[in-house]
C-alpha cells in the first residue's frame, strides 16, 4: 500500500525507520546531503542515491517513467529533509513532477511544522518573536500562490475528516480562510473599508495578514497542558475553563508585533457567538470582528469534519446542516437523539456570512 508524504516503514531486517516523500519533491541541485533508497519488489530499502545533490535531471526522469510514486529518506535525516521542503515549498508546488494530491500534502507538512515551530518558541520565549512571524509570513505567501491554483482546492479539500490535532487544524483553517476570502471581496471590504482602492501588491498584503490570522488563532494553546489539549474524551467543567482561556493568551502573545489591529481582535475574539453566549468577553452581532465572525465559522466546520480520539469526524454536507440549524431527517428506526450542543449551534454565526461559506463548500464539490 502506497505511503503518503511523512509516513514511516519499518525495515525489515536493520529496523532502521523510513520516511516515504514524492520524487516530485526532489529539486535537483538543491537537495540536502541526504541518501535517497527506493522499495524493492522483496520489500527492501536500496540506496539509489548516495547524495540526494547529486541526482541529475535526466536520472529523476527516468525514475519518475519507471511509474515509482515514492522513495524514501532515513527518518534520522528528517529535520533535514523538512528544512529542505520548507526552503524549497514554492519551487516544489510549481514543478510539474507531483501531483496535487501530494502538493497539497507537502504544503500540509510545511505548514504544520511552521506551526508547530511557532507554539514552541512562543511557549519558551512568553511571546511571538519577530523571526517565527518571519517564517509564517513567507510560509503563507508562498500557501496563497498554491491556492490560486484552481486544481489545488480540490487536492485539499481531501485532507478533511483527517485527525483533529492543533497543528493541522491551524493549517486547514488558513486553507479555508484565505481560499474563502480570496472568493468573497465583499467580505474583505468589511473588514477594511477601503480594500477596492488598494493596488494588487496591497491586496495581496490584506489576504496574507487574514491568512496569519487564520494560522495563529489557536497560538495561545501553547501555554495549556498536552493532557487536556490531546484528552481522549470530552473535557470536564475546570479543564474547560482552562481551554477558555486562550483567546487571551493569543492576544497577549500578538499585542507586542506589528500586525495590525483586525488581526490581533480576530484572534481574541474567535470563539464570539454572534447571538453572545461565546468567550472570553460575551460579545455580540456587529460587536465582534468580521474576520472573528469568518474564522468563527471555518474553526467549528474543521473541528466538526475532523476525526477526534472519541468521535468520527462529520460528514461536511451534515456537518453544514447542523451549523444552520436544519433538522436531521430520521431514517426508519432511527431513534438517536441530536446532540443538545448542535442545536443552538447556529446562534454561534452570523448568517450571512454562513450563507456564503455554504456556497463556497458546495461550489468546492465536497464529497457528503
Amino acid at each position: 500500500m502506497p505511503l503518503r508524504p511523512g509516513r514511516r516503514r519499518v525495515h525489515p531486517v536493520s529496523e532502521r525507520r523510513f520516511m516515504s516523500i514524492p520524487p516530485g519533491a526532489i529539486i535537483p541541485g538543491s537537495l540536502p546531503r541526504f541518501r535517497i533508497y527506493v522499495l524493492s519488489p522483496q520489500g527492501q530499502y536500496v540506496l539509489w542515491a548516495e547524495e540526494g545533490n547529486s541526482v541529475r535531471p535526466d536520472r529523476l526522469a527516468k525514475l519518475s517513467d519507471t511509474g515509482v510514486k515514492e522513495v524514501f529518506v532515513d527518518l534520522d535525516e528528517e529535520f533535514k529533509y523538512e528544512e529542505y521542503l520548507e526552503g524549497h515549498l514554492e519551487n516544489i508546488l510549481e514543478h510539474p513532477g507531483p501531483s496535487d494530491e501530494q502538493k497539497a500534502a507537502i504544503f500540509s507538512k510545511v505548514s504544520t511544522n511552521v506551526v508547530k515551530g511557532a507554539f514552541q518558541t512562543s511557549l519558551g520565549l512568553g511571546r511571538m518573536g519577530p523571526s517565527i512571524i518571519q517564517r509564517t509570513q513567507a510560509m503563507i505567501e508562498k500557501a496563497l500562490i498554491f491556492i490560486a491554483e484552481s486544481k489545488s482546492l480540490q487536492a485539499l479539500t481531501k485532507m478533511i475528516g483527517h485527525d483533529y490535532k492543533t497543528y493541522e487544524h491551524a493549517t486547514k483553517v488558513l486553507w479555508f480562510t484565505v481560499a474563502f476570502l480570496r472568493d468573497h471581496q465583499e467580505v474583505l471590504e468589511l473588514i477594511q473599508p477601503d480594500y477596492a482602492s488598494f493596488d494588487e501588491s496591497q491586496k495581496m498584503e490584506m489576504l496574507r495578514q487574514c491568512g496569519v490570522a487564520a494560522l495563529l488563532h489557536d497560538i495561545g494553546k501553547a501555554f495549556i497542558a498536552p493532557e487536556i489539549l490531546n484528552k481522549n474524551g470530552p473535557l470536564d467543567q475546570v479543564e474547560w475553563e482552562i481551554m477558555k482561556r486562550h483567546p487571551l493568551s493569543s492576544l497577549a502573545m500578538l499585542v507586542d508585533t506589528d500586525m495590525p489591529l483586525f488581526v490581533k481582535k480576530a484572534v481574541l475574539h474567535h470563539h464570539e457567538d454572534f447571538r453572545g453566549g461565546g468567550y472570553p468577553m460575551n460579545l455580540e452581532g456587529m460587536s465582534i470582528t468580521i474576520l472573528a465572525r469568518v474564522l468563527r465559522i471555518i474553526d467549528v466546520f474543521d473541528a466538526m469534519t475532523s476525526r477526534r480520539p472519541y468521535k468520527e469526524p462529520v460528514p461536511p454536507l451534515k456537518a453544514a446542516q447542523i451549523m444552520v440549524g436544519t433538522p436531521e431527517e430520521k431514517k426508519n428506526g432511527d431513534s438517536s437523539v441530536q446532540d443538545e450542543r448542535d442545536l443552538g449551534m447556529r446562534q454561534c454565526f452570523d448568517e450571512e456570512l454562513l450563507r456564503k461559506f455554504i456556497v463556497f463548500l458546495g461550489n468546492m464539490k465536497l464529497k457528503e
